[in-house]
């Protein structure tokens, strides 16, 4: 197969909404500042609000998923949404600069059977992308009433290709659903609508007798609806609670499929693969999180996009609408997608994503031991077959699966226990290892192979780690950066450091850090990327960003006693430093006893990282393979 992309009908990426009463005509200026300073999550500066229309408010919060919407742009943001029932070809495109990509199209549309994804519209009935002048108005040719016809232009392999086709009212659906290779039910899923839920009880009812194994593709999912998401992790896991929101009062409210105090099974009871990648936002990713928070599949892809905040949207009598953040979410396990997103239990190329999860996806049937790979991951045994992984076509997959495995994985090869290095040879497939080629005699190079795996800790060119070296604040920052997945939160200026250059390796992850209030300047103003960093400044960094990630970890953190933070064992620390070594000792992520950290004392990179990695257990961002 080849590799999903997004799915649009429009370029623009699909908020999660939710939908309140209409409010009485146009929205004013006053009603919107009202609107925001009751609803909007954070408080908004008096300054900001007095300023004189909504959109100079909306771009000064710097929010963008808080925004008013005409009547027409609501209307297209709902067909977006909600699956678009429109005029035309059936097909989804993409804007390049020199014509509109092919990357969806409708089932039962004109253009089905006929164009293929990754074709190139060049022209409308003769008409240039240079002569249209904008690929909306070359897209707007391909548009007309129904029963009229339009010639395309197309380019597919290098070649030139003219279609015709009769336009026709067209379903873009939420969700498709087909059955591969005779047993793995899938479900293509690119927003989440109204109808999206009853798409999943659908699919999974009609394949059910086929599939004994499902997976699950919202790569290039940009979210949607929250009823539409808690549907249909309903369908599929049962009746549990999907998302925490917390409000600028600070109450939390729970989305749960039904309100009952009754389990509901789910419709999957077999093995389950969840497909993302860096384009799965906001309901996309409450999907993964839950599949991966009630250990119900296994997740595949690349980092989701981070989004962990929702709206409402306030509906007006004359169709326009104002979408307003009004909620902080957190999964079933009280962790926040937002800025650092979904960790995939597999990190793979996105576009290899869906042939891992056929080679995870083997048959369980009568083969010869030496043939069978048995790998166990997120609780469940996996059955990869020797034909499909040494397959021309499949070899490059199951190459990134090894590499994407941590030490410790349970995987055995005709009966006995193997490393993915001694699979691929056995089986004659590349290999590249992402484990460290320096860690071997650390304590904790496992933790630190694992989170290489996951590409949450990178070495050097030589694929080097330096573990004994001790940790410099620019390294902290990258640290923090990439084990968080905060790269996508680039863009919100530079940091008002006095020893930071453009050309700095670390200007970036500095300017992150800063802006997400993780790490700060010193009192000249400097970055000091060169600096150590010490036990305790490493600890009050470490729960600043729990914090952000986790509630329980904030909640620890104000449930501290004067009793506790009176102890001798956290006293020895600055007091700006003490709530963050108590909290850390009891949420379990110190490597030794408290007692016995001098809180001055250098932290060297392997002890950085294997801390790193208790925080991420601890929060269930990531699954150690041993207790999988």
């Amino acid at each position: 197969m080849k590799g999903k992309k997004a799915v649009h009908i429009l370029s623009t990426a699909l908020a999660l909404a939710l939908a309140l009463p209409q409010a009485a005509g146009a929205i004013g200026l006053e009603e919107a500042r009202t609107l925001l300073r009751e609803n909007y999550i954070d408080e908004i500066p008096e300054e900001i609000l007095a300023l004189p229309t909504i959109d100079e408010i909306t771009n000064a919060i710097g929010d963008p998923y808080t925004y008013y919407m005409t009547a027409e742009e609501y209307e297209q943001f709902q067909t977006d949404l909600n699956g678009a029932e429109v005029v035309g070809i059936g097909v989804m495109v993409e804007k390049k600069v020199d014509g509109l990509e092919v990357i969806g199209i409708a089932p039962d549309a004109p253009a089905h059977g006929v164009l293929e994804t990754g074709d190139l519209i060049v022209a409308a009935d003769g008409v240039t992308l240079e002569e249209a002048g904008t690929p909306d108005a070359l897209a707007a040719l391909i548009a007309g009433e129904e029963g009229t016809s339009v010639t395309l232009t197309v380019l597919r392999d290098g070649e030139s290709h003219r279609f015709t086709f009769v336009r026709e009212q067209v379903v873009y659906p939420t969700v498709t659903g087909e059955v591969v290779d005779g047993h793995i039910g899938w479900l293509d899923c690119n927003s989440f609508g109204e109808d999206t839920g009853d798409y999943f009880e659908t699919y999974i009812t009609e394949e059910d007798p086929e599939a004994d194994r499902w997976v699950v593709d919202l790569r290039g999912n940009p979210g949607g609806s929250a009823t539409a998401v808690v549907e249909a992790v309903g369908h599929v896991l049962g009746n549990y609670d999907v998302a925490y929101l917390v409000d600028r009062q600070g109450s939390v409210g729970v989305w749960r499929p039904v309100p009952l105090p009754v389990e509901i099974p789910g419709l999957i009871q077999e093995p389950l693969v969840v497909l993302v990648d860096a384009s799965s936002a906001s309901a996309a990713e409450l999907f993964a999180a839950a599949i991966r928070d009630y250990h119900y599949g296994l997740i595949i892809g690349t980092r989701t996009f981070g989004k962990g905040i929702a709206q409402n949207v306030f509906e007006q009598e004359d169709g326009s609408a104002f979408k307003i953040t009004t909620f902080r979410y957190y999964s079933a396990d009280y962790v926040t997608p937002d800025r650092s997103g979904v960790l995939p239990h597999l990190v793979v190329d996105a576009d290899l994503a869906d042939e891992v999860a056929v080679l995870l996806s083997g048959e369980v049937e009568e083969q010869p031991a030496e043939d069978v790979l048995v790998i166990r991951l997120a609780g469940q045994d996996w059955y990869v077959h020797r034909d499909q992984a040494a397959d021309e076509d499949l070899a490059p997959a199951f190459s990134e699966l090894l590499s994407a495995l941590a030490p410790g994985t349970p995987m055995t090869l005709d009966g006995q226990a193997v490393t993915p290095a001694e699979a691929a040879e056995a089986w004659g497939v590349d290999y590249v290892s992402r484990w460290f080629g320096d860690v071997e005699s650390s304590p904790y190079a496992d933790q630190l192979n694992a989170l290489a795996a996951l590409g949450v800790l990178l070495g050097d060119e030589n694929g080097s780690f330096a573990p004994e070296s001790q940790l410099t604040r620019a390294e902290l920052a990258a640290l923090i950066t990439q084990g968080m997945g905060y790269w996508c939160w680039e863009s919100q200026g530079d940091a008002p450091y006095t020893d930071v250059d453009e050309d700095d390796w670390f200007r970036t992850v500095a300017n992150i850090t800063y802006h997400l209030d993780l790490i700060q300047g010193n009192e000249q103003g400097e970055f000091d990327p060169d600096a150590p960093i010490d036990y305790q400044q490493f600890l009050t960094i470490l729960l600043r960003m729990g914090q952000r990630a986790d509630l329980t970890i904030d909640q620890c953190l104000d449930r501290l006693t004067e009793e506790e933070l009176s102890r001798p064992e956290v006293v020895k620390f600055a007091p700006w430093a003490q709530p963050a070594a108590a909290a850390a000792e009891q949420l379990g992520l110190l490597l030794t006893d408290l007692e016995d950290i001098d809180p001055e004392a250098p932290v060297t990179r392997e002890e950085a990282g294997a801390m790193l990695y208790a925080f991420l257990d601890y929060t269930g961002i990531l699954t150690p393979a041993a207790e999988e």
